[in-house]
């Protein structure tokens, strides 16, 4: 099996270590278009179907999956410098970072396991799923959706090879994990399952989303799933039961959503761009476990979003349309 790749590092002559920097680079280009944030250069090019995981962060690093360059980015935080591309085979359209290694999923399902360190490719994983989307760490395995598949499909990092194909319903769009247990939400469907992990047994909890909604992203905060989408504010549900405990009004329906310091960030779009389906944010908002929002930031101009992590005491935003990577503090 064919396992090299090349890594090839921008503006200086040798690969940096993580943490390292170089005077050589400088990508800060100002606060962009989001007042009070710091705006590194990234890379653009999303593509007509843009991907939604192109972000994932790693102590004082960061990786970009740059989907029609058919690359990852590896930045040293938290200026950006110490620039270096690792160049894959097709469209990449995830990345994620755990279990020792760098993980990303190219348009034609394969999955790629490389090097923390170095970026070197250590392993091209052929997932044999119809339509392969995001990528999830969790419950000591590497979790992959199948989107057309209508599973989930689960990778050991100790065999890389898949060794349990979950079925849930139509389009897997998001997971998330607390000891042995995962829950997965279905952007067609709009129903929560929860998996065992240790049988890798899924059960439907309830459906979570109206008629032309689409329930995509969730995060765990105060013993509460929280869950937004297209069509869809913000959710508190009950992990064990599925059952909605309340909706929260965002002023706009969610983007992405992470927990960080005992609060929620979520980027909101409006009611007309939500019809569209473009990722296209209005603002930030801050939601804490009791339900209160406040406006983190304002966008001005386009801002899209495709990648959301939380980081150095930040939370960084990632607009692979414009190649721009924001860091908001927390």
């Amino acid at each position: 099996m064919k396992i090299a790749a090349v890594l090839v590092v921008v503006t200086v002559a040798v690969a940096f270590p993580l943490g390292a920097t170089s005077s050589h680079a400088a990508p800060a280009i100002g606060e962009g278009r989001i007042p009070g944030a710091q705006a590194l250069r990234a890379c653009a090019g999303a593509g007509a179907y843009w991907p939604t995981m192109t972000l994932a962060l790693n102590s004082r690093t960061a990786w970009v999956a740059c989907k029609e360059a058919s690359q990852l980015i590896r930045m040293s935080l938290p200026q950006g410098l110490g620039r270096a591309t690792v160049q894959l085979d097709g469209p990449v359209i995830a990345v994620a970072v755990g279990l020792g290694s760098v993980w990303a999923l190219e348009t034609s399902s394969t999955l790629y396991r490389l090097d923390i360190r170095t970026g070197h490719v250590r392993r091209r994983i052929q997932l044999e799923a119809i339509a392969a989307y995001n990528i999830w760490i969790g419950g000591g395995a590497v979790w992959v959706a199948d989107d057309q598949g209508a599973r989930v499909l689960r990778v050991s990092p100790s065999t890389n090879k898949v060794v349990a194909r979950i079925a849930v319903g139509d389009g897997p769009a998001d997971m998330v994990f607390a000891g042995k247990q995962a829950w997965v939400v279905t952007h067609r469907d709009n129903t929560l399952f929860r998996i065992d992990t240790t049988k890798n047994v899924a059960t439907p909890l309830g459906v979570v989303g109206g008629a032309g909604a689409a329930a995509e992203r969730m995060a765990l905060l105060g013993g509460s799933l929280w869950i937004t989408g297209r069509g869809v504010s913000l959710l508190e549900v009950d992990p064990a039961s599925g059952a909605i405990r309340g909706t929260v009004d965002v002023d706009g329906t969610g983007i992405d959503v992470v927990a960080t310091d005992g609060a929620l960030w979520i980027p909101v779009r409006t009611a007309a761009v939500d019809r569209t389906g473009f990722p296209t944010m209005t603002a930030v908002r801050r939601v804490t476990s009791d339900g209160a929002v406040t406006t983190v930031a304002t966008a001005l101009g386009r801002v899209d979003v495709h990648g959301l992590a939380v980081g150095l005491g930040s939370v960084w935003l990632a607009d692979n349309t414009s190649g721009v990577l924001y860091r908001l503090p927390a």
